[in-house]
């Protein structure tokens, strides 16, 4: 077993104790020389390597036998036999149980490569040909197995450390007779303690269902309705509970157990989870049962009070608890060597005085009222925990029973009190869910209470129907910053990272050390993949800006790996793993990235790089053109103005629709150029109409939240239309109701620029966004559009017949033009025109129109 503190790998902290050491095999001399020429300057991790040479399979077996921190093997295939190399492979992984030392097989001829099979069944690590002799590539394999090797020895390490903390809280609980247990209410499933099985005779290692049943299985059948209740209680109120009850353990003893609990909510304010303790006060009560035995043997015949007085002495004197007795007036009369050692106070200095020396002044008067009330009342006893304070001053937590021992004529004559020092439970209670949940280092949630939260984010979106957001984020080159600087600037810098991320994520997220340089976030409630992008994009902001460490002046990447459920999995293992492999794909990629895992959204992420590459060939070459959706007065019913609308004619792939390339246009910041070329383009081709003779013409262009964030978005308004002559009152500019409220203040100072200009400001999707009246009164605009969703079934859903028509009576009580888009419908058109809206836009009248079709419809004169 190893040492506690102890470094497995005889490397660690920068400090050597021996070098690397690699095993040559081969029975060629030569190829000894080679090796150890090409190896002779390697070095790994601050520290060179030791090449020890063998010529024959044979001879490997006892250098790996007495020599365990062999790293490396470099083995030729064919020796002594064809498969002499193979066969000594399947001899160290299948005889010797050798997993850790990494291999890597050479062979002169291709032929004797081994199937891919052996080498996947053998963990072979590399196979090289030995025409790499000389070549950086042994290097590269030998550095990349030395990694390997020196990962699968600290997880070794990791694995004994843990579980050596597992056996010593195991142990501290069975000494302490405190168990402790976890029970998932949504699973309806309990796991608990070794000792708390052993205190209620359950099976070890046994995780039972139906956890309420199992509680009141074990309960004393004059419990059970007691402990029921309770339990329930707890459940629905979300109260601690606490209280003493017995178990009925199935070899037919019984024992008196103090049972402690707290229930924990998911953000619904549903009962997910409930930890408790159990303390066994079997011994405790035993005494207590003694001590009124040995009261009541005063009051008995004077013959056998010497007999059972001097076993009351024996019991009192050798008890583990503290043990005092006073007299009717609260005086200290006597009190066992357990009190001295537990408070410090030798009986000189206590006997005479009352125990008020030693309360703490950590509870009220109704605390000791109510305590007073239960020793004096009919049950005369009292028994809970509370602090006292010991002769050095140090405030302490005890369970203490206090009995009341009255005379045959009822009158009081003493009171008896036993303590129970309940330090080291406290501590150990801490340290055991400190060690289990938390990250000792930065504070966060470790990986342990990462997944449990995840999980129960699955739970709850599962009911829901929502989303999750699973991310992991390695730092990267962090480990150049430990080489460089040492461990304990690598310490701040985590620290630090941990605190800046702790700002990012909103209230109901969890961010998680998952170690080393990992960390994790959880974010329910995501509504897609256009959410997890923006989650990163905070994020990289986040780590954007440098961090001062101990005068150093640190820059900090990141490689990021989401998953999101259900999409990626429904399971918390499955989820993690594939937002790690998410990692290592961001990683290869050149790192400070973000990779989806997926194989759909890695396919659609390609996919739209691949867009964005002919985006930007696109607009280089022109492939763009505008179509024109006419938009046509109700009364008058003549065309009086059209939509721009961007398209794309790809040379290979045709026309691409507007919805695949107009979000990669948003994310990239391409809509930016496109925007200025579609802005430009329109007011040209409108002028030229106007100077044809359709002098009612006026061009609606659609702007994006990007284009309305930009200051230059005014200039860019006033040099479009100064260029092209366009008046500006035949220029109406469309932004939605979600990008004016997104910034409210400066979106009111931009438009007010824009109409001041003598343009017109219309709101795009009415309805479908978050802005109240109040708002939109402030909102510098003169025109509503309805969006086409209301439009769609007005004509047969009630509902968006309400709506229509609220908005329409909104748009004429304000004084706007009033818009309906996506008319398609004869019925549609008959109720529009009933309530009086304005304008429409729709395939009843129109598609969308290239130049020459929406010229010849202006030259036909179409009418609705």
């Amino acid at each position: 077993m190893t040492e506690p503190n102890k470094d497995p790998l005889e490397h660690g902290a920068g400090v050597a104790r021996r070098p690397w050491t690699i095993l040559i095999v081969d029975d060629d001399p030569d190829v000894h020389t080679l090796t150890r020429l090409v190896l002779r300057d390697l070095v790994f991790e601050g520290q060179g390597v030791r090449c020890l040479s063998v010529y024959s399979a044979a001879e490997a077996i006892p250098v790996l036998e007495q020599d365990p921190l062999v790293a490396v093997m470099l083995l030729d295939v064919v020796m002594e036999s064809d498969q002499a190399g193979l066969d000594l492979v399947r001899h160290v992984r299948e005889v010797m149980r050798n997993t850790f030392v990494r291999i890597i097989l050479r062979t002169g001829q291709a032929g004797q490569a081994p199937e891919p099979r052996v080498i996947v069944e053998y963990d072979i690590n590399d196979y090289r040909d030995k025409s790499d002799l000389t070549s950086q590539k042994l290097i590269t394999a030998v550095i990349v197995a030395l990694r390997a090797w020196r990962d699968l020895k600290m997880i070794e390490h990791l694995v004994t450390s843990l579980k050596q903390e597992r056996e010593s809280l195991d142990r501290a609980q069975e000494i302490a007779h405190l168990g402790n247990w976890d029970w998932d209410l949504a699973q309806d499933r309990m796991n608990c303690s070794e000792e708390a099985r052993r205190i209620a005779g359950l099976p070890l290692g046994d995780h039972r269902r139906g956890a309420l049943a199992t509680f009141l299985s074990i309960s004393h059948p004059d419990d059970r309705v007691m402990v029921e209740k309770a339990v329930r209680h707890a459940m629905t109120s979300g109260e601690p509970f606490e209280f003493d009850h017995r178990v009925l353990r199935p070899d037919g003893s019984v024992r008196w157990i103090h049972e402690m609990g707290e229930v924990y909510r998911d953000q619904t304010g549903t009962s997910v989870r409930m930890v408790g303790t159990m303390h066994d006060l079997t011994a405790q009560r035993e005494a207590e049962h003694r001590f009124r035995i040995a009261a009541s043997i005063f009051e008995g015949a004077m013959e056998e009070a010497e007999e059972r007085l001097l076993l009351t002495a024996k019991v009192f004197e050798n008890a583990m608890e503290a043990v005092l007795v006073t007299d009717r007036n609260c005086v200290i009369q006597s009190i066992n060597p357990a009190f001295t050692v537990i408070t410090g106070y030798s009986a000189e200095e206590i006997l005479g005085k009352t125990p008020r020396m030693l309360r703490s002044g950590m509870h009220n008067d109704v605390f000791y009222r109510e305590m007073w009330s239960a020793i004096l009342g009919e049950q005369g006893a009292w028994r809970g925990e509370i602090w006292n304070r010991r002769k050095d001053g140090e405030p302490y937590p005890v369970w203490e029973t206090i009995t009341t021992i009255r005379n045959r004529s009822g009158e009081i004559i003493n009171f008896i009190g036993v303590i129970q020092d309940l330090t080291a439970i406290k501590r150990s209670e801490e340290a055991l869910l400190f060690r289990t949940y938390h990250d000792s280092l930065t504070g966060l949630p470790n990986r342990v209470l990462f997944q449990d939260r995840l999980r129960q984010a699955i739970g709850q979106a599962g009911r829901n129907d929502d989303k999750v957001l699973t991310l992991i984020c390695d730092l990267d080159l962090f480990k150049n910053v430990n080489n460089s600087l040492g461990h304990t600037v690598g310490d701040q810098l985590l620290r630090g990272v941990a605190e800046r991320l702790r700002h990012f994520v909103r209230e109901g997220d969890t961010i998680s050390r998952l170690g080393g340089n990992s960390f994790g976030f959880i974010m329910p409630e995501i509504r897609g993949f256009q959410d997890a992008g923006v989650v990163v994009r905070k994020l990289t902001d986040a780590l954007a800006a440098p961090f001062l460490v101990d005068g150093h002046e640190l820059f900090i990447t990141a490689s990021i790996g989401v998953t999101l459920y259900p999409d990626d999995g429904a399971e918390v293992d499955l989820l993690i793993r594939n937002a790690d492999m998410a990692v290592t794909r961001a990683k290869q990629a050149g790192r400070n990235n973000c990779q989806y895992y997926a194989p759909a959204m890695s396919a659609d992420a390609e996919r739209r790089l691949r867009l964005e590459k002919h985006l930007r060939l696109g607009l280089e070459r022109n492939e763009f053109l505008l179509y024109y959706q006419p938009k046509v007065d109700l009364r008058s019913g003549r065309v009086i103005g059209m939509e721009a609308l961007a398209r794309w004619r790809h040379p290979e792939q045709g026309m691409v629709s507007p919805g695949e390339f107009i979000p990669v246009a948003e994310e990239s910041g391409l809509i930016l150029p496109l925007g200025r070329w579609a802005l430009v383009s329109a007011c040209r081709q409108t002028r030229q109409w106007l100077d044809q003779g359709f002098g009612h013409l006026k061009v609606a262009v659609n702007l994006s939240i990007r284009q309305l964030r930009q200051s230059a978005l005014v200039e860019e308004v006033r040099a479009a239309l100064e260029e092209s002559g366009l008046p500006p009152d035949a220029l109406e500019l469309e932004v939605t109701e979600t990008m004016m409220m997104e910034n409210l203040e400066e979106s009111v100072v931009l438009l007010r620029q824009l109409r001041g200009m003598g343009l017109t400001v219309a709101v795009d999707d009415f309805g479908v966004g978050h802005s109240s009246l109040t708002y939109l009164k402030q909102l510098p605009i003169d025109v509503l559009k309805i969006d086409q969703s209301f439009v769609r079934d007005l004509a047969v859903d009630n509902d968006d017949a309400v709506i229509v028509s609220a908005i329409i009576a909104l748009g004429r009580s304000l004084r706007l033009t009033v818009v309906a888009e996506g008319v398609e419908t004869v019925e549609q058109l008959e109720f529009l025109r009933r309530e009086g809206c304005d304008e429409l836009q729709g395939y009843y009248f129109s598609r969308p129109l290239d130049v020459d079709a929406f010229t010849q419809l202006l030259v036909e004169g179409k009418h609705l």
